[in-house]
Order: structure tokens, then C-alpha cells, then sequence
């Protein structure tokens, strides 16, 4: 069958995407998604080994992947991050924040180190991935950015009624307010800048909480289960095809109904 503009749209073989986080849960199926989409994919990750084991899986199957040793918050490792991709791929299309950590102690025994380690991954790990992303795209005059946020940026944590979550909600919020500006800033030079916001998901960094939330979460999300990794990568393919060109500086909640945003 002749290709159509459909399926052009959504055609991102020949792609060069970062992922960070890539080792494990959302980070891992995101790479392995935009593998099987067609891109190439350089998996990032500070776990070596994790990030190893997903390069091999994208190759095992056809795909082109290498795995990097990346720290999000120490700027010299992101930016040998950038220049190994690009010396591996010859480009940067594509990059997808998506290092995060959460931690569980409440407000009033919160560590200082704690809360700053918070935000060093789950903020500066974004600005500092970004900037090293769009030095190179602005060159290309194209680029798409996708950091995962999360639904807990518009409300609080079910962690907070145990006592914790409250600097990883106010994180990832921040991570919604800094798309807002990286897609004004990049705008005009061709560069896309969304986040995606997941609700409860079934990943290894929840592991612990869900048989807390387990009934709390079966009454809120309308469509009744929690979110699996793959549901958010879907979702993150989308917004890196051209069939999402013009959608930028917006957050989709992807939570099974769990928030309704306007």
C-alpha cells in the first residue's frame, strides 16, 4: 500500500532519541517503544548495567541503541551524554526527561540532603539534559523535548496521608512550569516541549506504596487498575511524531481518569 500523510505523520524511523532513566520502569519502555517505532536510541541511565541490559534488548530485535552512564544532575556527564550520542547517531532528534526519584518522609522530618537530592534529579536533571538537547537542535531548527512529570503536580500525594511526597509533588510541579518555558523559549527555532504527567503506575520506584493505595486507588481510577509503563510510552511516541507538530508547552495527564484537568 502507497504511504499515505497518515502514516507519514507518524513515521519516526531514522529518529535519534535520548532517554533518561531508561533503566528500569516508564524510562525502559519508553526506550523500547521509540526502538520499535524506528528510532535510535541512546538509553541513559546511572545504573550502567540496567541501561546495558535494554541497549542489548533494542539490538536483540534490529533495533540501534547504546547505553551511556548518566548522572542527570552532574553537568559534565550530560553533556558527554549529548556528545556521545551524537558522535554514535550524528544527532539529536529527540530527548525524553525522564530520571525522577521519589522520596517518603513527610514535611516536618524532611531532610535537607533529601529535599535537595530531590530536586537535583528531578529539576536541575531537566534543565541541564535540556540545555545540552537544544544546543544541538536549535542547530537543526527541529527537535521534540518530552519530560515526565506527574498527576501529583495538581494535587497531593496519596504518600502525603502516611506522611511523605510532599517534595516530589512540589518537583514535578515545577517540571510542568519549566515545559511552559522551555516551549516559549524554543519555540521559534522548531523545538516541541511537552510533559507528560502519568497517574499511579506500576513501576519499580512505587514498589512499597501500592499495597498501601492499593484500595484508595481502585475507587479513583475510573478506569480501574493502575497505569502500566507501557501506557505512558505510548503516549510519548505520540508527541515525538510529527502528527503532534503542533502541540507544545502542554501537559497530558495520563491517569486513568484519576485527575481531570481543564
Amino acid at each position: 500500500m502507497k504511504s499515505s500523510r497518515v502514516s507519514e505523520r507518524f513515521d519516526i524511523a531514522g529518529k535519534v532519541a535520548i532517554v533518561t532513566g531508561a533503566a528500569s520502569g516508564i524510562g525502559r519502555a519508553i526506550a523500547l517503544d521509540l526502538a520499535e517505532a524506528g528510532a535510535k536510541v541512546a538509553v541513559a541511565d546511572k545504573a550502567l548495567g540496567g541501561a546495558e541490559e535494554v541497549a542489548r534488548e533494542i539490538q536483540s530485535v534490529g533495533g540501534k541503541a547504546i547505553a551511556i552512564k548518566t548522572d542527570v544532575t552532574d553537568s559534565k556527564d550530560v553533556e558527554q551524554m549529548a556528545q556521545r550520542t551524537i558522535e554514535k547517531f550524528g544527532k539529536i532528534d529527540i530527548l525524553i526527561n525522564n530520571a525522577g526519584i521519589i522520596a517518603r518522609s513527610s514535611v516536618l522530618d524532611m531532610k535537607e540532603d533529601d529535599l535537595d537530592r530531590t530536586f537535583d534529579v528531578n529539576l536541575k536533571g531537566v534543565v541541564l539534559c535540556s540545555q545540552a538537547a537544544a544546543r544541538h537542535m536549535i542547530e537543526r531548527k527541529s527537535g521534540k523535548i518530552v519530560n515526565i512529570g506527574s498527576s501529583l503536580s495538581s494535587r497531593a500525594s496519596v504518600c502525603n496521608l502516611s506522611g511523605g511526597g510532599a517534595d516530589y509533588c512540589a518537583s514535578k510541579a515545577a517540571v510542568q512550569a519549566l515545559t511552559r518555558s522551555l516551549a516559549m523559549e524554543l519555540g521559534p527555532y522548531g523545538i516541541n516541549v511537552n510533559s507528560v504527567a502519568p497517574g499511579p503506575t506500576n513501576t519499580p520506584m512505587h514498589e512499597g506504596l501500592w499495597e498501601m493505595a492499593a484500595i484508595y486507588y481502585q475507587n479513583s481510577v475510573p478506569l480501574g487498575r493502575l497505569a502500566e509503563p507501557e501506557d505512558i510510552a505510548d503516549v510519548v511516541v505520540f508527541l515525538v511524531t510529527d502528527a503532534a507538530r503542533y502541540i507544545t508547552g502542554q501537559t497530558i495527564h495520563v491517569n486513568g481518569g484519576q485527575i481531570m484537568v481543564d
